[in-house]
């Protein structure tokens, strides 16, 4: 395992725009130190599409919030993996949870793996302009979710809902690419499993949007009957 540097992340454009963004070490793995002032510019991003975001829907106030205290960058989902468990006290030989891992956000430390490794995870998630900083997005639009509801993870709702959450906050372009024009095909959608799943969680999310505010949905999301309610939009 390569041996991370430290450098700091200071966000001008977020500190103008109002938010509580700071300055902020980055670890990268030695191969990537070159690349640290990209790498900083893709998490500014990031940071930027979670804020457009969150203001377009009147969340302004909870994106002001901090949601990440650091970042680390590394080469594999090996590695990545590693972290992981050592954040967050997992026993040694826990298993990866999904062959897709590429990045979280654990412990307020925004974590992910390499550009490049990325796109050999998820090359047809990571060949989208931006991907790489659309993937940060992804990880940070989770904790506002959680900021939305006032901390409270278990209001975040069925799977689908909230992955497809990020996907559509962090503006990701996912393949393939899928459209429902009713409740039960968005229902039958996000019953699939595997690949593509992301996509299909996405284009359920925005179907339900045609349908109702995504604050609304948001606000419903954590009820037991919130599927029942959604069938009858």
């Amino acid at each position: 395992m390569e041996i991370p540097r430290i450098g700091i992340l200071i966000c001008p454009g977020l500190l103008a725009a109002g938010t509580a963004a700071a300055a902020r070490p980055i670890r990268l793995p030695a191969g990537l130190e070159a690349r640290r002032g990209e790498v900083a510019a893709s998490v500014e991003k990031a940071s930027a599409i979670v804020l457009g975001f969150a203001k377009s829907k009147g969340w302004a106030k909870e994106a002001a919030l901090s949601q990440f205290d650091s970042v680390e960058i590394y080469s594999s989902q090996e590695e990545l993996w590693r972290r992981m468990v050592e954040i967050n006290k997992l026993p040694a030989g826990s298993q990866l949870p999904t062959d897709g891992l590429a990045a979280g956000l654990e412990s307020r430390v925004l974590l992910a793996v390499a550009p490049e490794e990325y796109k050999r995870l998820r090359p047809e998630y990571a060949a989208q302009k931006e991907a790489w900083a659309r993937l940060l997005a992804h990880e940070i639009i989770h904790r506002l979710h959680v900021q939305i509801l006032g901390g409270d993870e278990d209001a975040m709702g069925p799977v689908w809902f909230y992955e497809g959450f990020a996907v559509v906050g962090a503006g990701q372009s996912l393949k393939p690419v899928a459209e429902y024009k009713t409740a039960q095909e968005a229902f039958d959608g996000v019953a699939g499993k595997g690949r593509g799943a992301y996509a299909r969680y996405a284009a359920a999310v925005r179907f339900f949007m045609s349908k109702v505010s995504l604050p609304e949905l948001v606000k419903r999301a954590g009820r037991k009957d919130f599927e029942d309610w959604l069938r009858t939009l």
